[in-house]
């Protein structure tokens, strides 16, 4: 992706986005995502985070030192998180359940908000936060069920809708579960686009917005003011 973002944002600029929030999964994503930030001030913001299905301490404990050492660029923490349909060890999934617990306890000591990603490890996701929070988190894409959802609702939780909910029943039935004032938007870029095999662009929370409004019956300007101002509020931007 970081070989064509200027293209991304720029089209981006051109479609009328307010801004981006780009997160990384690696070490070797920090430079480029901080330097985005440096290129695009108060368009691009960023992230970092680490591989839900990682397991290298060593290169967690990098990316921790970076956060710290430039805290004063990044709006959150993400993506992290638990993917079981990926880790199905017992041993690797107890690693992962540590790493994701060191996350929600550094997030929460830096005042920063957590993006997470859960696949088949929800209740686990819903445990570690009932226990180490409270944290401000974001669920990204989340495909869990309503019980879970009301759970995650109670410990703060936002959730953000991507470019699927076009043409999946379950982003669909999400959207109308979580209250207007926890929706946020996302693109996934690159992956999660509108269409299978279509690569997902930033300029597709357009299509999000517009189909949130259908959706949920929302008149499309007051519910990108209401999205617009969860952002702000959960990433604390000007």
């Amino acid at each position: 992706m970081y070989g064509y973002a200027d293209e991304l944002i720029s089209e981006a600029h051109k479609e009328g986005l307010l801004g981006i929030i780009n997160v990384t999964m690696r070490l070797n994503e920090v430079r480029n995502a901080l330097s985005l930030v440096n290129k695009y001030r108060g368009f691009v913001y960023t992230a970092l985070g680490y591989d839900y299905s990682g397991f290298d301490i060593k290169e967690v404990q990098e990316i921790m030192r970076a956060i710290n050492e430039k805290r004063d660029l990044l709006v959150g923490i993400g993506e992290v998180g638990l993917d079981y349909s990926k880790v199905r060890d017992k041993v690797l999934r107890e690693i992962s359940r540590h790493i994701f617990t060191k996350w929600v306890l550094f997030a929460k000591d830096l005042n920063l908000p957590l993006i997470i990603h859960s696949r088949d490890a929800e209740n686990d996701i819903i445990e570690i936060l009932s226990k180490y929070g409270p944290v401000k988190c974001v669920m990204h894409a989340f495909s869990g069920n309503r019980n879970q959802v009301t759970k995650l609702l109670d410990l703060g939780c936002y959730f953000s809708i991507p470019p699927t909910i076009v043409r999946s029943q379950q982003k669909r039935d999400l959207a109308t579960m979580v209250p207007l004032n926890r929706l946020l938007l996302e693109s996934d870029t690159p992956e999660l686009g509108p269409r299978p095999g279509e690569e997902s662009r930033p300029i597709h929370i357009k299509i999000v917005l517009a189909e949130l409004s259908k959706i949920l019956n929302t008149n499309l300007g007051e519910l990108s003011h209401i999205i617009v101002e969860n952002t702000l509020s959960l990433f604390q931007l000007d």
